[in-house]
This record gives C-alpha cells, structure tokens and sequence, in this order.
C-alpha cells in the first residue's frame, strides 16, 4: 500500500461549553477553539506573560497562590480570586487574552441549543450538550478539511467528573469518526480528526481556558442581554468559522 507523501500539521482544537449546570440558561453552547501546533507556544507565552504581568498587578498578594487559571464567570463577574477587583482591571485581562486568539491566528467553531424551543421539538429528549458537541465536531472535521486537507485536528476537551457524560461524549465521537480497520473504511467518517480524543484539566491547558472566555462570550451574544459582554464578543467574531443553532428557525 502506496501511502501518499504529503507533510501533516496538527491542529489543536480545545473544547468547552456553558450553560450546562445552569438549568436557567437559556441557550446551550459549547465552544472550538482551533489552533496550529506551530502557534500554540505563541498562545501559552502571552496568556502566562498576562498572568504574570497583568494578574499579579490587580489581586493582593495574598491572593496568589489562589489563582489558579482564568475562569470566564469569575473574571468577567468579579468573583473567586478576582472578588473585589475593580472592573475596568478585570476587562482589560479580558481584552488582552481574547486578542491573542486573532493574534495566533485561531479559529473558533461553535454549537448551540436553544433549550425551550427544544423542549417543543419530538427530539426534546435529546442531551443538549451531546448536540452541541456534534456540531463541533463536524464543524471542526469540514473546516481542516477546507484549508487543510492533508492536516489533522486533535481533540481535547474540558474534563469532567461526569462518568456518564465522557462516556457519552467519547460514544458520539466515535460515532463521527470510525476507526480504521482493514478492510472497512468509510468515506463519510470524520478522517480529519485524530484517531481519539482526550480529556484535559482545563488548570493546566491555557487552550482550555482561552476557549472557556469564547464559549462564555457566545453564549451572552446569543441571550443578547449584555452590551458589554457583546464588546468582548465582537473581538472574536471573525474568528468564527462554523456556528449552527438548533432547532433551526
């Protein structure tokens, strides 16, 4: 079997949501945040040249050794370690981690679920989180498979104490993409995607919490209930490459 002799990229693409836990939410949203292997140093410099920099410059001293990563609801909302930080100082963290998205040139893929129109619909049975994480998935797989054809996309999701959930998750995952076993292929499956996907502490992956601030951001544009929230969601809006919200209409 002749293989065919082509340079392969990987693309990392982290993935989380919000809304989950929340049972007012109206919306469902989980978030793609895609980005070239050769731009991910770039990534993690900035976002721990702003923790350094810009974190320790707004909380006391004593406070420190909290922070542990950038949390969407707690920066944005001032709570947890950013309890008591004036707004403006909080934003401007926010502003300068969502600006490094255009920077590295990222991509962002998104799905959402409008949870009261999909409780009229006969499908209202249907995990909302389970649909959005189809729409990114198949967001993700036809984007490469646009720009990059030869590339692969790795997937790493937000980890969760959820038995249950992962095993749902990693159940449609494999449902996208087959596994490949001699001699049955499947032209259709999701062959963009690595052969797995993986479940990562969102402490220890700055991919993780620079798409938990896009989810966070997307999820308040569709509700359209904060100007200011709108502000930090226009400075990924190019970025979005793939966005469907279900039921359609």
């Amino acid at each position: 079997m002749q293989l065919p002799n082509e340079v392969t990229f990987v693309h990392l693409a982290y993935l989380d949501d919000t809304g989950t836990r929340d049972k007012k939410a109206e919306f469902q949203v989980m978030a793609a945040l895609i980005v070239k292997d050769t731009k991910f140093r770039h990534l993690e410099i900035r976002s721990g040249a702003i923790a350094g920099m810009e974190v320790q410059t707004i909380i006391p001293p004593e406070k420190w050794d909290q922070f542990e990563e950038f949390h969407a609801w707690e920066l944005y909302g001032g709570f947890g370690t950013f309890e008591g930080v004036d707004q403006e100082k909080r934003f401007k963290v926010i502003d300068l981690l969502l600006k490094g998205i255009k920077q590295v040139d990222a991509s962002i893929v998104y799905g959402a679920v409008n949870k009261s129109l999909l409780a009229q619909q006969l499908y209202s049975s249907a995990d909302p989180l389970d649909i959005c994480f189809k729409i990114c998935v198949k967001g993700i797989e036809d984007f490469i498979g646009k720009i990059e054809p030869p590339d692969l996309a790795l997937l790493i999701v937000d980890d969760t104490t959820d038995k249950e959930l992962k095993k749902s998750l990693r159940a449609s995952f494999r449902k996208l993409r087959n596994r490949l076993i001699y001699p049955i292929y499947s032209p259709h499956t999701a062959w963009h995607l690595h052969d797995d996907m993986y479940f990562g502490d969102s402490k220890e992956s700055i991919g993780i919490q620079t798409v938990d601030l896009c989810a966070y951001f997307i999820g308040h544009h569709l509700k359209g209930d904060d100007p200011a929230a709108e502000g930090f969601y226009k400075l990924i809006e190019e970025q979005i490459v793939h966005s469907k919200i279900e039921p359609e209409g």
